[in-house]
C-alpha cells in the first residue's frame, strides 16, 4: 500500500497456463462474439466455460498469493474465464463500494484500477472476465459504474472480456430493469462485448399466455439496449428425480431465441439452498444446455461466492479455495469432458422434444416410458421406469443428437423414423458403449439401454446418428 492508500497489485510473470488465454480450447485471440447462437473468437468457434469468481477484487487486494493461486487452479483446470462481480454491498472485508453513496461502506481502494489489474491478471494467467457489474446496495450511481468499467475494458481490454451482465439477480432486492437499461445503453458504445441484462426471471402466478407476454417483453428489451444474452439462474432442485431435474432444466434456455443462452448461476457444490456436485448431472447439465442455444456454461460453487472458507445459509460446506471442494476433479473433468460428445454447431440445430409430432421437429427416437419420482407406478398406473427426459435436436444436413437423462433400470427408444451410423456415448469415458455403434434403424425399430437402479436412476447417455 502506497502513502496515499492506493493498493497496487502486481501484474505477475506470464503464466504457463495459456498465456494468451481461452483455458479448455486452448490460446485463444479477438474479441468473444456471435455466430448465431455460437460463441466465437478470432481461432473460431467454441463453448466458454467459467467459474463463479465474485471476490476477485478482495482477493486480489486482501490475499493476492491466495487469489493467484486460485486463478492458476482454474486456468491449469481448462475454464476459459471468470465471473467477478465489481459492486456489491457485502460486509467488510467483501464490501465493493466504487464511492461513497452510503458513508456506512467503506471505499474500495482504487476500484477501476483494481478492475483494470484484475481483468490483466486474469488475462496473463489464460481466462478472459465474464463480468457482473453490480452485486447490488451500495447506493453508487450504476450508470456512472457501467460507463467507468466501460472505459477500463476500451483501453485495450476487450478481447480479455467475454461478456458483461448489468447486475446480479435484479428480482432478489436489486433495482429495476430500467435501471438495468440505463447501465446497458452507458456500456454498449463503449466496447464490442456481448452484453445482458440480468437472469430471467418470470414473476409467479403467471398464465401459460402471460409468461410467454413476459419473455418476450424481455428478449426485446435486452435487443433493444444492444445485448444478446439470455441469462438464467436454473432453479437449485437438488436431489429431485436424483438430480435430473437440475440437468433437464436448460432445455428452457432455447426459449430465449434469438438470444443466445447463458447457464451462469445454476446449482454447484456449496450452492445456497441446494447443492449439486454430482459429475454426471452436471455433465449432462452443460450438454443440454448447450444442445439448447447456450454454449456458455458457469460452474456455480459456494467457493466462488464469498472465498472466505465459512459455510452456506443452509450448512453447505464452502472450503476457501476451489481444490479443496470434495470430488471437485471428477466433476471438473466431467463438465470440461462432455463437450467432445456434443456436435460442433449444435447451438444452431432445431431442438425436438420426445412425444412432439410434426409440424414440430421429431425427436429420433422415443422412449417407452417418462419417469419422476421414486413411486413404483406413475399417476397413469405405469411402472415408473425407462428415462426421465431424453432431448434432442436435429441438423440441417440430416445429423441427428439425443440426450437419454436418468435412465432407470432399462429404457426402450422407438426410431421415429430410420436411422443410420447410431453410436451411443458415455458421457463420463468419453467413448463409445461397447455393443451400441454403427448401429442402423427402421422406422419402428427398437434401441435398448440399461439404466441404474431404482434407488440412483443417474445413468445417462449421448446419441449421434443420422436420418
Amino acid at each position: 500500500m502506497d502513502q496515499e492508500g492506493v493498493v497496487t497489485v502486481e501484474i505477475y510473470r506470464p503464466s504457463p497456463y495459456i498465456p494468451g488465454g481461452g483455458g479448455s480450447a486452448g490460446p485463444r485471440a479477438g474479441v468473444p462474439r456471435a455466430n448465431g447462437a455460437e460463441i466465437v473468437d478470432d481461432v473460431g468457434a467454441w463453448r466458454p466455460l467459467g467459474l463463479t469468481f465474485m471476490w476477485s477484487l478482495q482477493g486480489a487486494l486482501n490475499e493476492p498469493d491466495r487469489y493467484r493461486q486460485n486463478l492458476e487452479w482454474a486456468a491449469a483446470h481448462g475454464f476459459d474465464f471468470k465471473r467477478p462481480l465489481y459492486e456489491v454491498a457485502w460486509n467488510p472485508p467483501l464490501t465493493i463500494n466504487p464511492g461513497p453513496a452510503k458513508p456506512n461502506l467503506p471505499t474500495f481502494p482504487d476500484h477501476l484500477g483494481a478492475v483494470a489489474r484484475d481483468l490483466d491478471l486474469s488475462w496473463s494467467l489464460g481466462l478472459r472476465s465474464g463480468i457482473t457489474l453490480s452485486g447490488k446496495g451500495t447506493g453508487y450511481d450504476l450508470e456512472r459504474l457501467a460507463s467507468d468499467v466501460g472505459g477500463v475494458i476500451a483501453a485495450g481490454r476487450a478481447d480479455r472480456v467475454l461478456c458483461v451482465e448489468m447486475q446480479n439477480e435484479y428480482t432478489n432486492g436489486g433495482d429495476p430493469v430500467e435501471v438495468l437499461e440505463r447501465m446497458a445503453r452507458a456500456i454498449r458504445p463503449k466496447i464490442p462485448n456481448m452484453l445482458g441484462l440480468s437472469y430471467y426471471s418470470p414473476p409467479a402466478g403467471l398464465t401459460n399466455e402471460e409468461r410467454d407476454r413476459d419473455l418476450r417483453q424481455w428478449i426485446e428489451r435486452t435487443r433493444a439496449v444492444g445485448g444478446i444474452l439470455f441469462i438464467v439462474h436454473t432453479e437449485r432442485a437438488g436431489d429431485a428425480d436424483h438430480g435430473c431435474r437440475d440437468a433437464r432444466q436448460d432445455w428452457d434456455l432455447k426459449n430465449g431465441n434469438p438470444l443466445i443462452g447463458v447457464d451462469w448461476e445454476g446449482p454447484g457444490p456449496g450452492s445456497s439452498g441446494a447443492v449439486q456436485n454430482r459429475p454426471i448431472i452436471l455433465a449432462m447439465k452443460r450438454a443440454i444446455g448447450i444442445m439448447c442455444r447456450a454454449p456458455i456454461f458457469v460452474l456455480h460453487t459456494g467457493t466462488g461466492v464469498y472465498g472466505d472458507g465459512n459455510p452456506s445459509s443452509s450448512g453447505a460446506p464452502r472450503p476457501p479455495n476451489f481444490w479443496e471442494i470434495e470430488n471437485i476433479e471428477a466433476i471438473v473433468s466431467a463438465i470440461r469432458g462432455v463437450v467432445a460428445l456434443v456436435p460442433a454447431g449444435v447451438e444452431n440445430w432445431q431442438q425436438a422434444n420426445t412425444q412432439w409430432q410434426a409440424p414440430n421437429p421429431v425427436a429420433p427416437f422415443q422412449p417407452h416410458h417418462h419417469w419422476e419420482g421414486d413411486a413404483q407406478v406413475d399417476d397413469k398406473g405405469k411402472r415408473n421406469d425407462g428415462v426421465n427426459k431424453a432431448y434432442a435436436a436435429l441438423g440441417p444436413d440430416g445429423r441427428v443428437v439425443q440426450m437419454p437423462l436418468g435412465v432407470r433400470e432399462s429404457v426402450r427408444l422407438t426410431a421415429s423414423y430410420p436411422l443410420r451410423d447410431v453410436t451411443v456415448y458415455d458421457p463420463i469415458a468419453l467413448a463409445p458403449v461397447p455393443g451400441f455403434e454403427g448401429l442402423a434403424f427402421p422406422a419402428g425399430g427398437v434401441l435398448e439401454l440399461p439404466g441404474g437402479p431404482w434407488s440412483d436412476p443417474t445413468v445417462s447417455y449421448i446419441i449421434h446418428g443420422a436420418r
